[in-house]
């Protein structure tokens, strides 16, 4: 994920990610692996393949990571004989997502602290816009002077200085929210021209968003 500056000024273009087309594989057989495709959307189907030593036709959990209450059990599947397995998920919840997959039993939920763990940033669908000419040198709703190099977001409610992820065709930004709007019916999203120019976004059209948690102070 590439960040734009903070929400208190302007912004120098980053780095954007590429298109995401990782996390096909299994892991290589012997060893304990867990693949997920690293963005997905909410409401659609996640399939978590991995390789399970020992645990050949027996069943397994896959667990999401609660920030309260601890390892969620999400979705089950079994062990195939080469010890290999898929499990189909479908994305209940916003964000970045921790996911790990264990065998069920007591046995094996008391070895579960080794079991590894995939990340995953799940977006929900909204429609969008972007805006710059014609708002260069006014300012925002949040007090800053828009410029054409400013990477940021405009939205009806979040607060100011809320950092979202926004994803495009398979690309991907965060940025802080810097004004308000847009106001037209059926619209949720207002991306600066800069931010549209690093997705590669012209016109209107679907994006995928996400709230995230401040970058930790270095």
């Amino acid at each position: 994920m590439a960040y734009a500056a903070a929400a208190t000024g302007g912004a120098t273009m980053p780095a954007v990610l590429p298109e995401t087309t990782g996390g096909t594989g299994y892991g290589v057989l012997g060893t304990h692996s867990l693949v997920v495709k690293p963005v997905a959307v909410l409401g659609r189907r996640v399939v978590a393949r991995g390789t399970m030593p020992g645990g050949a036709r027996r069943t397994i959990v896959l667990q999401r990571l609660d920030p309260r209450r601890g390892w969620r059990n999400v979705a089950r599947s079994r062990v195939r004989s080469t010890e290999r397995f898929e499990i189909p998920w479908k994305a209940d919840r916003m964000g970045r997502i921790s996911l790990r997959a264990i065998l069920d039993g007591r046995r094996a939920a008391a070895a579960s602290g080794a079991a590894p763990i995939a990340k995953v940033t799940i977006y929900r669908n909204a429609m969008a816009t972007w805006y710059g000419p014609g708002f260069f040198g006014r300012q925002t709703a949040c007090g800053q002077t828009l410029t054409p190099d400013m990477h940021g977001v405009a939205h009806k409610k979040l607060p100011c200085g809320t950092l979202v992820g926004i994803l495009f065709e398979g690309r991907e930004i965060a940025v802080p929210v810097i004004d308000r709007g847009p106001f037209h019916a059926g619209f949720s999203w207002d991306l600066t021209q800069a931010t549209a120019d690093a997705l590669g976004f012209t016109g209107t059209g679907r994006i995928g968003y996400t709230r995230l948690p401040k970058p930790a102070a270095s």
